[in-house]
């Protein structure tokens, strides 16, 4: 609230004659109504209390002068005429009065002589009556096109009038306070909306065509028509829209009246009841919104103790599931209880089943995509806020809602809708998994359950998420998963589609995808430090207990007080010192008459040290000890050379990590030679493709030594030979057993890029899948060179150096690498930061290395690449082009195609010779001549073993 004495004179609206006349009525009943005086007593008496509270403040403020100072504070203070009880405010609309008497009434004469005119044309005839003091004022102040403005300005006298004014109700003749009516009003205008929204669409007709009169008579109209509008009565909803603004406006006597009243907080909280508020463009949204989201932000303490008396809060707000600015302005309701402030509207809502209710709109029968959408965004959205590594002011970081979400019910939940229910629910559902892993990466926790005791950090619900329950249930499950796969490629009754190339295929469908991203996060989460420890699940299982006991002696001690202060009122009733009845409630009282702020009481944490005590210690020491037991042993490290044996396979499935289970399952279920068989077979959709890679990379770069990841890669290379390691339950499910053949390099990266180079032939194109090709093949090449292979894998050694596979690697890959390696947009020149065009070299290493190239036995490259080095200022330009030709695709594809070609020559040419072959000499010219007119297609056909156009071997 604001007394500043500028900026508020209002001859330019009703404003002045409205308060004016309200004031004069009321100054003449206070002399003839005791009632009246009373009320009016306690209205003057409000407005220098708060008058009085304001100047203090300011007058604390160190001014640069103290004779300003002093002025400040005088021209701020209010002054009442002992006769009248007129309130006088220095440039305010009642300060017209006169204050005989007052200190300011020297200095408000100009103001006075201003409002002269409007006081008198307001003048208040003798014979009024009780009837003239009604709600006529608020209406005519509320249709004042000044309004907001002057709320906005903090105009006092018209803030005094709304936050402490009163009229008497015709009928009843009770009191009743001016901000109680703006309230019943908004709730009234609100009820009145929907009709008059309905009566206005029935209204509206559209012209298509005018006649010339109509056209002769344009001008007329519009002009009636602007009349009309200027001459038009407010609607419901224009008043509801004011009415809102203005109780959303962020002043401080305004929120200090609304806050300290629960009757209007809970009116204007129903309004989210209301029918009409049923979708996102439903105004009433904003209506609510506006309110109640400036009491948050204002009045943050006050308001969440009001939210946290009704016990249909989420009831309440899923109604509006699909209303996206609802369910954000729960989220910040929710995001207000913290660690360092905690407020208690996370154990609210999670006591009102919050996730579980939340859960059910994944269902197709009974909700929408729209709807099941909404409630998928608003719970990645609160285990975003709940992150266990804050990244933003609003995080909360983790706690009981998140955890419960992680629980074994709520996974199982999930499971079933993934399974069960499929559709839209099924892409849902895996977006929270995958969000619930990704905001909860155990490696990232603050607290490390391998490293702290129960006794040392007891368990409380801000603790770190455990995943391993999730990843256990998943692991379980992960055959089911894979059938979804399999059923949908084995399903005819998918249409098949069409794409630009005019081929036919089958859609993978977004369920598979979904599928497939799943098994790289549960991948990813496996991966995770926490996951592959032994201990880590029995620890996670004794704080979980621990917790829940911490909550049920929470629980108990709330009733046992609740217990003692219903005693201690009963003893009250009878007769007992009403002293001891008042320091009982002084805990929970509501609200302090003399206090701004309404007692918030904090919840009790689990480290609380009562909790403690109330816990055996020599049963906590002895839990302690169990969890440091030396028989759990974290990495055996006798695990034998080379890894991919019988023995260890043994080893690490009877007792797995949580991380080892997952992979022990995705080992089983041969997911992987599966989607990657649908990446080839797919080579258009890159979100499939990226997804692959994504699980090949983690695969290559897991752990190798003691972890089943080795087992994993070794079923990458051979995946035949890893049927040995499989139990027989599993080996004996499996069709066709002796066709089960996979390998990575050759049935993968051989295979795709022979695809793509035939279809480059015809087509001028590569496939789609080739960028992430190359990317897989980067991946094994950088794997055998970090590790010796032999020692996980003897197979996984004859594998990498296959003919077949070292040819592509070291010469096609090296070619493709070179390519892909070019700036984007070609040339061999660079920006060197300086405005400067420079050739693209280097200073140091070879010349093969800073251009990018392989070795080159070009004499006039190197010698000018020497020259370079050794200080020479001039370069050959037509030198470096000629040495980096490969700028398109094509070439890149025309240079792979001599070398294919040349390869197959040397093989041809080293049999001949092994054989004694001989070899005659070239063809006739003509022949040559005829050979080049050919077409390029039919003359450059690729054949690994026979390219045609080679000299062919004849026996001797």
């Amino acid at each position: 609230m604001s007394f500043w004495p500028f900026g508020q004179n209002l001859n330019h609206s009703d404003i002045n004659k409205i308060l004016d006349e309200y004031f004069q009525i009321l100054h003449t009943l206070e002399k003839e109504n005791p009632l009246v005086r009373k009320e009016a007593l306690k209205f003057f008496s409000k407005i220098d209390t708060d008058s009085q509270n304001v100047s203090a403040s300011i007058s604390s403020v160190n001014l640069s002068g103290d004779e300003t100072c002093s002025s400040l504070v005088l021209t701020k203070n209010i002054y009442f005429n002992k006769n009248t009880l007129y309130p006088t405010r220095s440039g305010g609309a009642s300060g017209s009065s006169s204050t005989s008497g007052s200190p300011l009434s020297s200095e408000n004469s100009s103001a006075t002589d201003l409002n002269s005119e409007d006081i008198s044309e307001t003048t208040t005839p003798l014979n009024v009556s009780i009837k003239n003091l009604d709600n006529s004022f608020v209406d005519r102040l509320i249709i004042d096109s000044e309004f907001l403005n002057e709320l906005t300005r903090q105009n006092s006298t018209l803030l005094d009038f709304i936050c402490y004014g009163f009229f008497f109700d015709p009928i009843t003749k009770e009191k009743v306070q001016n901000l109680d009516y703006l309230i019943d009003s908004l709730l009234a205008y609100v009820d009145e909306i929907p009709m008059e929204i309905a009566k206005t669409e029935k209204k509206e007709e559209v012209k298509i065509y005018a006649t010339d009169e109509e056209k002769q008579t344009e001008e007329e109209q519009a002009e009636a028509a602007n009349e009309e509008l200027a001459n038009e009565v407010p609607t419901s909803l224009s008043k509801a829209t004011i009415i809102s603004e203005a109780l959303a406006l962020d002043l401080w006597m305004l929120t200090d009246a609304l806050i300290k009243n629960e009757s209007y907080l809970s009116k204007l909280w129903s309004i989210i009841r209301h029918d009409g508020l049923d979708s996102e463009s439903s105004s009433l949204v904003s209506i609510f919104l506006k309110i109640n989201q400036n009491l948050l932000f204002s009045r943050t303490e006050n308001y969440i103790a009001f939210i946290c008396t009704n016990p249909n809060l989420v009831d309440e707000i899923l109604d509006h599931i699909d209303v996206s600015m609802i369910m954000d302005f729960f989220l910040k309701i929710i995001a207000t209880d913290r660690i360092e402030s905690p407020t208690g509207v996370i154990q609210l809502v999670c006591d009102q089943k919050l996730i579980y209710k939340s859960l059910q709109f994944l269902d197709n029968t009974k909700y929408s995509s729209d709807v099941q959408s909404c409630s998928g965004d608003f719970l990645k959205a609160l285990i975003g806020i709940s992150a266990n590594a804050p990244i933003d002011d609003i995080a909360i970081g983790p706690n009981s809602l998140t955890r419960e979400l992680a629980s074994n019910e709520a996974i199982d939940i999930l499971i079933d809708i993934i399974l069960n229910k499929r559709g839209y629910a099924l892409d849902t559902a895996v977006s929270i998994v995958i969000e619930l892993i990704r905001k909860n990466n155990s490696d990232y926790d603050q607290v490390n359950l391998l490293e702290t005791t129960i006794i040392d950090n007891p368990p409380i619900d801000r603790d770190p998420i455990y995943l391993g329950y999730l990843l256990k249930k998943f692991s379980i499950n992960l055959p089911n998963f894979l059938k979804i796969i399999v059923d949908i490629e084995t399903d005819d009754s998918i249409p098949l589609r069409e794409n630009q190339l005019h081929e036919k295929f089958k859609p993978l469908g977004f369920e598979r995808f979904k599928i497939v991203e799943l098994i790289a996060e549960l991948l990813h989460c496996s991966n995770m430090g926490l996951m592959n420890s032994r201990k880590a699940e029995k620890i996670a299982l004794k704080r979980d207990k621990y917790r829940k006991r911490a909550n049920s002696y929470d629980v108990h001690h709330t009733l046992s007080n609740l217990s003692i202060r219903d005693k201690n009122s009963i003893t009250t009733l009878t007769g007992s010192d009403s002293n001891d009845l008042k320091s009982n409630n002084d805990n929970s009282n509501d609200f302090n008459e003399n206090d701004d702020t309404k007692a918030v009481k904090k919840p009790k944490t689990n480290n609380d040290p009562n909790i403690n005590t109330s816990i055996n210690a020599s049963e906590e020491q002895e839990e302690v000890n169990e969890e440091s037991d030396s028989s759990i042993e974290e990495i055996d490290e006798s695990f034998e050379i080379p890894y991919i044996n019988e023995s260890q396979n043994m080893k690490l499935r009877e007792y797995p990590t949580m991380g080892d289970l997952f992979k022990i399952s995705l080992y089983d279920t041969q997911v992987m030679p599966q989607i990657m068989k649908l990446f080839l077979a797919h080579p258009w959709n890159n979100f499939w493709h990226n997804v692959i890679f994504d699980i090949i990379q983690q695969i290559f770069n897991g752990r190798m030594d003691f972890s089943y990841n080795s087992f994993l890669v070794y079923s990458l290379f051979n995946l035949k030979g890893s049927l040995q390691y499989m139990p027989p339950d599993v080996i004996a499910g499996i069709e066709n057993i002796e066709d089960v053949n996979f390998a990575i390099t050759t049935d993968f990266i051989l295979k795709g890029y022979h695809d793509s180079f035939k279809f480059y032939e015809t087509r001028k194109t590569n496939l789609g899948y080739m960028g992430h090709l190359v990317l897989v093949a980067e991946e094994i090449i950088k794997f055998s060179r970090l590790y010796k292979v032999e020692l996980i894998s003897p197979d996984i050694q004859e594998a990498t150096v296959d003919k077949d596979w070292r040819y592509y690697s070291n010469d096609v890959l090296n070619e493709t690498r070179i390519m892909y390696s070019k700036i984007l947009g070609g040339g061999t020149y660079v920006d060197d930061g300086n405005g400067n065009i420079v050739p693209q070299l280097a200073t140091d290493g070879t010349p093969e290395e800073n251009m990018g190239i392989p070795s080159s036995d070009d004499q006039e490259f190197n010698t000018n690449f020497q020259e370079m080095k050794d200080g020479g200022e001039l370069i050959n330009v037509e030198a470096l082009e000629e040495q980096l030709m490969l700028s398109t695709e094509s070439d890149l594809h025309n240079k792979l195609r001599e070398m294919l070609a040349s390869q197959g020559q040397k093989q041809v040419d080293d049999r001949n010779a092994k054989n004694g072959v001989i070899i005659l000499g070239p063809p006739p010219q003509e022949e040559e001549e005829n050979n080049v007119d050919e077409d390029d297609d039919n003359h450059y056909a690729y054949d690994y073993d026979e390219p045609k156009g080679a000299n062919e071997e004849y026996g001797s």
